[in-house]
């Protein structure tokens, strides 16, 4: 997700689009994404306390968010960038931690669950690292991301990665996961059990994008580690 510590520095162009974007789009996705990532978690959990880590957390509003419709859930998140000194040991970033972007540093199944929202198209040459470490430390991984179908949705999502992540120095993927990749994935790093919900709507807000923008490239899996 996005970040105001991914730069420190921004041009007004960058600002533009940063506010654009914001205003358009990001608020009311990043709600829809919180529901829908909230209710798979109470699907797939028991406990009465759910500990929960955001890899690649960004402004870490989905947390923020889950935790306000879930509150059985704790947080802990992690993402590559430094925390700027005035922002450490405020009271929003004392879940937040600096990552290596490889490895997640913490215990064999210290959390419930994993989540990656919209986090390892950006990262494809450590994408089953992150998930092998995803897998030793949670019992569930939950991953938010896209299916391509060919050039059109590759490049339909590689304009909507621009519009939302360019502005905060996040590279544009040069493509996406399709059905197959993720199915092998999965067995590569051993899943006990693997479901997958598509055709999510999270552009129904805006009337001309809605129309180009196709649920199926949307889904989030729930990979059962345990």
């Amino acid at each position: 997700m996005s970040s105001p510590i991914a730069i420190i520095n921004k041009s007004s162009l960058k600002k533009m689009i940063i506010s654009f974007h914001r205003k358009a789009s990001h608020n009311k996705r990043t709600n829809l994404l919180a529901n829908l990532l909230a209710d798979q978690i109470q699907q797939h959990s028991e406990e009465a306390k759910i500990s929960c880590l955001d890899v690649g957390c960004g402004d870490m509003v989905i947390a923020e968010r889950i935790n306000e419709l879930s509150p059985s859930t704790t947080w802990k998140c992690i993402d590559i960038h430094a925390l700027p000194a005035e922002l450490t040991g405020t009271d929003k970033w004392k879940k937040y931690s600096q990552f290596d972007g490889t490895h997640i540093p913490f215990k064999d199944k210290e959390f419930d669950f994993v989540i990656f929202c919209d986090v390892l198209h950006h990262t494809p040459e450590n994408t089953l690292k992150l998930l092998v470490e995803a897998s030793r430390v949670g019992k569930v991984v939950l991953i938010k991301d896209h299916f391509e179908y060919g050039f059109v949705s590759r490049q339909m999502l590689r304009l909507m990665d621009f519009i939302g992540n360019w502005s905060y120095g996040i590279n544009v993927p040069q493509k996406y996961f399709n059905e197959k990749e993720l199915s092998e994935i999965c067995h590569k790093i051993e899943a006990k059990n693997v479901t997958i919900k598509r055709d999510i709507d999270l552009y129904a807000h805006l009337p001309v994008v809605r129309n180009i923008l196709s649920k199926k490239w949307q889904f989030i899996a729930v990979i059962k580690t345990k």
